[in-house]
């Protein structure tokens, strides 16, 4: 059994399926569909639910390690196979992992707001809130962060009926021809499907603070196959919606749709959708942030206050400098490069690298 922090720090099993569901939504879902679609165009969707099912492997090797760590997660686990020092440099790294990706979903989501709603407004202004509003929700603790994912998976739900509107102009022809590309293209297309799975990487993080951690990992599971069904389903509505021709020069896809709808007391629809789109950023935001602060906090041994301010100074730095959208590109595409070689590379050579040393100690206790 790994071990757990004290009680009155954990959360119920029931609550990862909020932290991880909560960590994967992000700006990415108002956006992805245009992506996907280079490589195997209609038939992306194969590369949607591919994605997913792969998820559901790498969660069972992120258990299997956290299983074997010694504090139940990866900071503990990265010093027990390569010592304290070499151990400490790869938490770093992953550290940097995470401010890479606070500071993605944050540029991403005030380009949003600057192009649609604040065109005047500074980006540093709009970051600064952003930053500001995750760093309070994270200040309060894990518990609190979690209450965050809960709230920002359960309130944006409502807007799931929105996607009954563009359903009736659906064009179904548009998926036509079925299944007619080659293994490359739809490898092309899981690479830019990538991105919008990213979140439960975290959990080697905050394994400690689930109670009953050995028994929660069916949560985890159900949280990977709600996502997966969650963003086949859009994919699905915008592919019926949007022809291919049309989706390759369609930037935010699901903002389009949200266009369609008409209200007697509402006019401009999309703007309920992107305000409403702050809680479903914020929960990647804190979780993110949250995990940055503790590997801060276990590796150089910093206070948590003065780990979560250098943190989110950090991101704040970062963000007002992706000033062009040829900058933000390059930290989407920097996001989506170490998101693959850390989740189907790094982990699985965890794994393999473990499994072998488990093997030499047995092997030499058989021969004493």
């Amino acid at each position: 059994m790994s071990k757990q922090v004290k009680e009155s720090l954990t959360v119920s099993p029931f609550f990862l399926f909020f932290l991880i569901h909560g960590a994967q939504t992000g700006v990415g879902m108002l956006s992805f569909q245009s992506k996907i679609v280079i490589g195997a165009d209609q038939d992306a969707w194969v590369s949607v639910l591919l994605v997913g099912f792969s998820f559901h492997l790498i969660i069972w090797l992120m258990y299997f390690l956290l299983k074997k760590s010694n504090n139940g997660d990866i900071l503990s686990l990265h010093q027990q196979l390569f010592g304290k020092w070499i151990g400490n440099i790869f938490n770093l790294c992953f550290y940097g992992y995470i401010i890479l990706t606070v500071s993605t979903i944050v540029r991403s989501y005030v380009e949003i707001l600057q192009v649609w709603v604040f065109p005047y407004v500074h980006l540093w202004e709009l970051s600064l809130i952003i930053v500001l509003a995750s760093t309070y929700i994270v200040s309060g603790g894990f518990r609190v962060v979690t209450g965050m994912c809960f709230w920002g998976v359960v309130l944006p739900s409502v807007l799931l009926v929105t996607l009954y509107f563009p359903l009736k102009y659906a064009n179904w022809n548009n998926l036509l021809p079925l299944l007619n590309h080659s293994l490359g293209d739809y490898i092309v297309s899981a690479n830019q499907t990538i991105t919008n799975y990213l979140g439960p990487e975290l959990l080697l993080i905050y394994f400690p603070f689930i109670k009953n951690n050995h028994d929660s990992q069916k949560w985890a599971h159900i949280s990977i196959a709600y996502t997966t069904v969650l963003y086949f389903i859009i994919t699905i509505v915008s592919f019926v919606y949007f022809n291919i021709r049309q989706l390759e020069h369609t930037v935010w896809p699901t903002l389009i749709l949200s266009k369609i709808i008409r209200l007697p007391f509402i006019e401009r629809f999309e703007y309920i959708y992107i305000f409403a789109w702050l809680l479903v950023i914020l929960p990647p935001c804190c979780v993110f942030l949250w995990a940055g602060t503790r590997i801060l906090r276990t590796t150089i041994n910093l206070k948590p206050k003065t780990s979560l301010w250098i943190s989110s100074a950090i991101v704040f730095v970062i963000v007002i400098n992706l000033k062009s959208e040829i900058s933000i590109e390059n930290i989407n595409s920097c996001l989506t490069t170490t998101g693959l070689i850390f989740l189907y590379c790094y982990i699985p050579t965890l794994f393999f690298l473990l499994n072998i040393i488990n093997f030499f100690k047995k092997r030499k206790s058989l021969e004493n």
